[in-house]
């Protein structure tokens, strides 16, 4: 079956299930988090997740169904989706920012029909349980463990310390940490000013501005034509019809600009899934 998928879509898969089940039941939270991208990225990259999507609430879903997923094999209850994250969850329900491939039906189906036959022949039967000794020896090859001692040793390394990278970090560690006292010293003396920069927000009050100019022309203009109703001389009435010409004039070119800024932004929004054209 998983030859006869998109190229995308099955490499997308495979990284899926080998972030899902890497590290075990008992994975900690530091090793998670870093499964839970790489979960994200093969989710995109089969094409479910859209590209423009914002991949922190994403991850936030993704590291909740991981966590609740690893207590399920060890028979602990999750905890509550809408407490947990439900605002997240919302939002991104709003955007529309999954998309199943009609293959994966195929690919749900067969799992529901194993577990529902094992279930069947068996109350305590489980999918997941069972497939974990085979997404590790997968993630074993990924990782090129060849034989069990190279795995244990570099187990050994990643919990001693004895590796290229965590050596790495602690030689470094001296420099990093007077960076950040420099740094501190120069936020405390007023040197450095720390700025928080929202683009949604700078955009949302930029079109803010440009309906509000619509609207204020559009309310001129209906004062003029008021006025130039209920005037009883000619002079004041034409004048009237003139102010309701030109504001009217102004509402159109407002309105013009609050489409052009929003044909604008539609081109800054990735909506696209991976696979499209």
């Amino acid at each position: 079956m998983m030859q006869d998928l998109k190229p995308n879509v099955r490499e997308g898969f495979r990284t899926f299930c080998t972030a899902l089940f890497a590290g075990g039941p008992q994975i900690n939270d530091i090793d998670l988090a870093k499964n839970a991208k790489k979960l994200v990225d093969g989710v995109e990259q089969a094409g479910v997740l859209a590209r423009g999507a914002d991949r922190l609430a994403v991850e936030k879903l993704a590291r909740y169904f991981m966590r609740t997923f690893k207590d399920s094999q060890l028979g602990k209850k999750g905890a509550n989706i809408k407490q947990t994250l439900g605002t997240d969850l919302q939002t991104l329900t709003e955007n529309d920012v999954f998309r199943f491939p009609s293959t994966f039906t195929f690919i749900f189906r067969a799992f529901a029909s194993i577990e529902g036959i094992g279930k069947g022949l068996d109350n305590d039967f489980n999918i997941g349980g069972f497939a974990q000794p085979f997404i590790e020896k997968f993630t074993d090859k990924q990782n090129q463990y060849y034989s069990e001692a190279e795995k244990n040793f570099a187990i050994f390394r990643k919990a001693t310390g004895l590796n290229k990278d965590d050596i790495n970090a602690a030689v470094t560690s001296p420099k990093k940490i007077a960076y950040i006292e420099e740094t501190l010293r120069s936020i405390s003396t007023g040197d450095l000013k720390i700025r928080v920069r929202s683009l949604e927000n700078e955009k949302a009050l930029e079109r803010m501005q440009l309906t509000q100019s619509r609207t204020e022309n559009l309310l001129l203009a209906t004062m003029c034509l008021n006025l130039a109703g209920f005037a009883s001389r000619a002079i004041v009435t034409g004048a009237g019809f003139a102010g309701f010409g030109f504001f009217l004039l102004q509402a159109v070119v407002a309105n013009g600009k609050v489409k052009k800024f929003d044909k604008t932004q539609a081109k800054f929004v990735q909506t696209k899934f991976e696979g499209d054209d």
